[in-house]
């Protein structure tokens, strides 16, 4: 095992589901001088109160399909002066990175002055290599991939299982918890929903975490988002989650014991930058440990047949991740 506060690692990545597995690397920051790069979103500013953290403007590669070439480029000078002055300013000696855009810079750099870079490929990616993840593939020393599916999809690569499956107590729990997580809007599943609270097919409350949306939602309470710890609370408490199809929605929800209900974002409907999230949903369906929304019409009939099945906790174990990273280190 290597150990060595002398060297500086740099935890990037974006500032949602990306950051999130990162964290589940948290084993090392007793072995090293550490600091993290992410953008400014609620679970960002979480970090920062119990880590070093320097915030980065958002960027990501697929803003140029959603929201125009122009807002793209602007994203990317931003990010680009940010992620080099961090780099000059901290020297990292090792930069370990889960994607996606806000890291792309910091990745560059570090292959540039030949530093370490290790390279960990989204859960979210189940059948296919990301597009931010064919390029820090050639960026990096070590690339890691999370489903055994992907193991061919990338030279190279190395495989850890990440999950750990038990049975969780019911509890006391009531109540319908909504997230779209942390940047995008997702009103087609909110408003389905919302429908359904009103026509009296959700008993309980029903709390939704919106997003930057523009839309109101009577008869439910909304906010666009929260502190990462009032979020988890939340979901504590839930019986049920309602996510987008997103990782670290539908683990987060999982690790807190709620019963899951997810929603992919589709790209024919500007919701997402690709597809992807059909591939997650699916897979965790296939686990037995989700139930899957086809779309806002169908929210109703899952709700009906995730309140039959039993309640499973679903974490992290990130010592297949720290055994490996630990002997390239």
């Amino acid at each position: 095992m290597s150990t060595d506060k002398k060297k500086k690692i740099c935890f990037v990545a974006s500032g949602g589901g990306h950051l999130r597995q990162l964290l589940q690397l948290s084993p090392l920051h007793a072995d090293f001088n550490y600091y993290f790069v992410t953008e400014q979103t609620s679970l960002g500013e979480s970090v920062a109160k119990d880590h070093r953290t320097l915030f980065v403007p958002h960027f990501a590669f697929g803003q140029r399909k959603t929201e125009g070439f122009l807002k793209f480029a602007i994203s990317g000078i931003r990010n680009y002066f940010a992620s080099t002055w961090f780099f000059i300013k901290e020297r990292p000696d090792i930069i370990i990175s889960s994607g996606a855009g806000a890291a792309f810079f910091t990745l560059f750099w570090g292959k540039l002055f030949r530093k370490k870079i290790i390279y960990l490929e989204s859960i979210a990616r189940v059948t296919e290599i990301s597009l931010f993840g064919k390029l820090a593939a050639r960026f990096a020393d070590l690339s890691i991939v999370q489903w055994p599916s992907m193991v061919d999809k990338l030279k190279g690569a190395k495989y850890c299982s990440p999950f750990l499956i038990k049975d969780a107590e019911d509890g006391n729990r009531e109540g319908v918890l909504v997230t779209v997580g942390t940047v995008m809007p997702f009103d087609r599943m909110v408003e389905g929903v919302c429908k359904l609270k009103n026509e009296g097919k959700i008993s309980g409350d029903v709390a939704a975490q919106i997003g930057e949306s523009d839309k109101g939602f009577e008869g439910i309470e909304s906010f666009a988002s929260c502190q990462f710890e009032e979020l988890n609370d939340r979901m504590a408490k839930a019986d049920i989650a309602i996510c987008h199809g997103g990782s670290g929605s539908i683990l987060g929800s999982l690790k807190a014991g709620c019963r899951v209900i997810a929603m992919a974002r589709k790209q024919e409907f500007g919701e997402h930058y690709d597809d992807h999230q059909l591939d997650i949903t699916k897979a965790f369906l296939d686990m037995d440990l989700i139930e899957v929304a086809k779309d806002e019409n169908d929210i109703e009939r899952a709700i009906k047949d995730i309140s039959a099945k039993p309640r499973k906790i679903v974490e992290i174990d990130p010592s297949d991740y720290i055994k490996v990273i630990r002997e390239h280190i």
